[in-house]
């Protein structure tokens, strides 16, 4: 097989990318380390974490190899904390969903276009699930095609969603069942600000679970907020803006408060972290904490 070089960007060695980032003014204090890190994290991964350390590809001075590998690693324990977090509320709002859903219209009232706000939304989302369940693999699907005719109530589809198809479902869902659902399950907090929640929420999970970066990176889409809350948002498209609304979202408020602390403990354990580049601003932990 003949390797043919990029015209532009021709690759590099490991040895080669290192002399790169020291010609470039970063000081790398153990280079056996630093290499046996390049070969597990590619080089253009471990770079997106420099761009608030260097000007014009100068490094700052004293910025250190281990520094940068420092905020790669509490971005990954970052994201696995926020994983968790999302999981919790998405399991959530899959249940709530269903219970409203079911509770007005029976469980197959969700396939009934008249029942959602856009019929065009609908039957995408109709294409979307239809297509989700044709590829499952899960024996309680299989089951329901064998036994019930592929005819699957609300609390079955809810198993085979995406959290971004459960979020467009949610989205087109009328008004008063939006706003119903938030009454019931999240202090009365009206259905549009739930949808945007869901929306922002989607997106961060797809960011951790591609491995993506939350650190110095903002989210194209903010969660809309409550006027109040602005004044204590620095910045509406860093990652914080999502995890604070997800306070509101959060019904077990002893969990939430055990998982405050533990992301209070990897903030202080990493103290190259720049709280800003991820929008937490001074006193995050108190306005967080419920």
């Amino acid at each position: 097989m003949v390797r043919i070089p990029h015209p532009f960007k021709p690759s590099k060695t490991i040895d080669e990318q290192l002399d790169i980032f020291k010609s470039r003014g970063l000081i790398v204090e153990d280079e056996a380390w630093a290499k046996g890190i390049l070969k597990r994290v590619s080089y253009y991964r471990f770079t997106a974490y420099t761009l608030s350390l260097k000007t014009d590809d100068v490094f700052h001075d004293g910025v250190t190899f281990k520094q940068i590998y420092r905020l790669y690693d509490f971005d990954l324990k970052f994201r696995l904390l926020l994983m968790e977090i999302i999981e919790v509320i998405e399991i959530s709002m899959r249940t709530h969903i269903a219970l409203v859903l079911a509770d007005k219209y029976d469980g197959m009232g969700y396939r009934d276009s008249r029942n959602f706000e856009d019929e065009t939304k609908h039957a995408k989302f109709m294409e979307d699930l239809d297509q989700l369940l044709k590829q499952s693999k899960d024996v309680f699907v299989k089951h329901y095609f064998y036994k019930y005719d592929g005819d699957f109530p609300i609390w079955v589809v809810n198993e085979v969603m995406t959290f971004g198809v459960l979020s467009k479902l949610f989205k087109n869902m009328k008004q008063q069942d939006k706003n119903e659902l938030g009454r019931k399950y999240y202090a009365g907090v009206h259905g549009d600000y739930l949808a945007s929640w869901l929306h922002a929420l989607s997106n961060l999970r797809n960011v951790c679970a591609h491995y993506g970066r939350t650190y110095n990176r903002n989210f194209p889409i903010p969660p809309k907020l409550f006027v109040r809350d602005h004044k204590v948002i620095q910045d509406n498209y860093k990652v914080y803006t999502i995890v604070f609304i997800v306070k509101y979202m959060f019904n077990d408020k002893t969990y939430w408060n055990s998982w405050i602390e533990r992301l209070r403990t990897l903030i202080e354990e990493y103290t190259e972290v720049d709280s800003k580049l991820i929008g937490f601003p001074e006193g995050w932990y108190h306005l967080l904490k419920v």
